[in-house]
C-alpha cells in the first residue's frame, strides 16, 4: 500500500523557466547597481563557469555554491578584493534565491497537494534549489532533499534512496511524481516505486519505461493516485 508520495518540484509543480529568468534579471540588476564595473553577461559567465568546474569538478553537483563562486570569481576579476567579493557574492545569492523562490504554482497544484496530504506523507526530491519553507510547502511536505544535499543529481538514485531511508518505507510503498521521463520516471520505476508522469503539451516519452499514470494537469493527480491504488488493491485481493 502506498504510504508516501514524493514530488519533483521544477516543471512539476510550477514552470521553472520564467522563474530563473526573473531571478537572473534581478541578480544582474543588483550586481550592476552594487558593482557597475562587473562583467556579468552570458558569454563571460559561461567561460568562467567552465574554468571553475575544471578547477573544482565537485561544484558541478552544488548549483547554489557553484553560482555563488561564479559571482565571486566575476567580482575578483572586476578588481574587488577577496573579502569584499566573498561578502558581495553571498548578498548576491540572497537576491537571486529570493526571486528564485517566488514561484507561481500550476493551476490546481496546491489543491491537489492539500487533498493528498490528508492521506499520505508528502515530500520533495529535486535537482534544483527551491526552498519549500520559503515557498510555503513545508505545511504539507514532511521532507525535502536536494541533489546538492545528497551529492548527486537525478538520474542517480541517491535522492530516491534517501527518501526511502528517511521515511522507512519500501519502494512499493512510495509513489513518485515528476515531469521528466528519464530523470524522474525511469529512475523511480527501476527502483520499484509507483510513478505518475506530468506530461506537458507536446512532450514525448524519451525514457525507457512508462509511468503507472500519465496526466497533463497536476490537478488530476488525486484521481491518478486513486486509480493506481484501485489497481494495486485489485491485484492483491486475498493477500
Amino acid at each position: 500500500m502506498i504510504q508516501v508520495i514524493a514530488f519533483d518540484l521544477d516543471d512539476t509543480l510550477w514552470s521553472v523557466g520564467p522563474i530563473i529568468f526573473k531571478a537572473e534579471r534581478r541578480l544582474n540588476d543588483w550586481l550592476q547597481q552594487e558593482v557597475p564595473q562587473i562583467l556579468y553577461d552570458v558569454d563571460s559567465m559561461r567561460s568562467l563557469h567552465h574554468e571553475l568546474l575544471e578547477l573544482e569538478p565537485d561544484l558541478g553537483n552544488k548549483i547554489t555554491e557553484s553560482r555563488r563562486r561564479l559571482i565571486e570569481r566575476a567580482l575578483l576579476l572586476s578588481k574587488i578584493n577577496i573579502d569584499e567579493a566573498t561578502e558581495l557574492s553571498h548578498q548576491a545569492m540572497d537576491v537571486f534565491l529570493e526571486a528564485r523562490n517566488e514561484i507561481v504554482f500550476f493551476e490546481g497544484a496546491l489543491e491537489a497537494i492539500s487533498l493528498l496530504a490528508n492521506q499520505f506523507t508528502l515530500g520533495a526530491l529535486t535537482n534544483g534549489n527551491a526552498d519549500i519553507k520559503k515557498i510555503g510547502l513545508d505545511s504539507y511536505f514532511s521532507f525535502a532533499f536536494s541533489a546538492e544535499e545528497v551529492g548527486a543529481p537525478k538520474p542517480a538514485e541517491n535522492l530516491f534512496r534517501q527518501a526511502l531511508a528517511h521515511t522507512n518505507t519500501r519502494p512499493q510503498q512510495m509513489l513518485y511524481v515528476g515531469d521528466n521521463p528519464v530523470l524522474d520516471i525511469d529512475v523511480a520505476n527501476n527502483i520499484g516505486m509507483h510513478t505518475v508522469w506530468i506530461k506537458h503539451p507536446g512532450q514525448e516519452n524519451t525514457g525507457e519505461t512508462s509511468a503507472d499514470e500519465a496526466i497533463e494537469h497536476i490537478s488530476d493527480l488525486p484521481q491518478a493516485v486513486n486509480r493506481i491504488l484501485s489497481r494495486f488493491n485489485a491485484d492483491h485481493v486475498g493477500e
